[in-house]
């Protein structure tokens, strides 16, 4: 059994011989995925396991996976959320690759509302707001707007830009998951509007 699989299934015992053995794992040690045991003790909620890993052997509760989640990005309840923040110090501000915060992967997924709730609440967030500062009226107004648009204007097929915009939303509009997935491509092009914009067509900045 290797040191992911171990922390995943909670085995504290094996987790520690492992890295008592040393070979180069650590509890910092990624897999290809860039996955660490402490992503895997914060993803299935073993909470005494990742206390030990972070206050015993180092374990660095920010560690980032090869998407640029941290450990809060993989958690799944309340309980062990508070501890990653509250006991162990995490960093809620930190976003992945696709520049979400943990708060905003949450409600990107739509499958944890007191996870959500903990989040704004710690945030300073109303909790009739998301993190974009979006209220539930605001949501279904653009939403409302979307389904007119895409039953009363025609479809422009000469420019290609908008033709596929409108495939893609009809193709959410028709999906299982609609309301989620509408929500979601709102919150992504009003994130797009407020990140900064690149004045350095070059690329001569550094780039994270």
């Amino acid at each position: 059994m290797n040191i992911w699989i171990a922390a995943s299934d909670g085995k504290q015992e094996v987790v520690e011989q492992l890295l008592a053995q040393g070979s180069g794992i650590d509890s910092n040690v990624k897999d290809p995925n860039g996955y660490t045991p402490v992503h895997a003790a914060a993803a299935y909620g073993h909470i005494e396991l990742l206390k030990k890993l972070c206050k015993d052997y180092n374990g660095d509760i920010n560690v980032r996976d090869g998407d640029g989640d941290t450990p809060l990005h993989h958690c799944e309840d309340l309980n062990t959320a508070k501890v990653i923040v509250e006991d162990l110090g995490a960093d809620t501000t930190l976003t992945n690759n696709e520049k979400k915060t943990a708060l905003q992967s949450f409600e990107e997924d739509g499958e944890f509302p007191d996870l959500i709730n903990y989040m704004k609440s710690i945030s300073g967030i109303p909790q009739e707001q998301d993190s974009l500062g979006i209220d539930v009226s605001q949501l279904n107004e653009f939403k409302n707007s979307i389904r007119y648009t895409l039953e009363n204007d025609p479809v422009d097929e000469s420019d290609p830009e908008s033709l596929a915009r409108r495939q893609k939303l009809e193709a959410i509009i028709q999906g299982d998951n609609a309301e989620q997935e509408l929500e979601n491509y709102i919150r992504d092009i009003i994130r797009n509007q407020l990140m900064p914009q690149d004045d350095d067509p070059q690329g001569t900045k550094r780039r994270k």
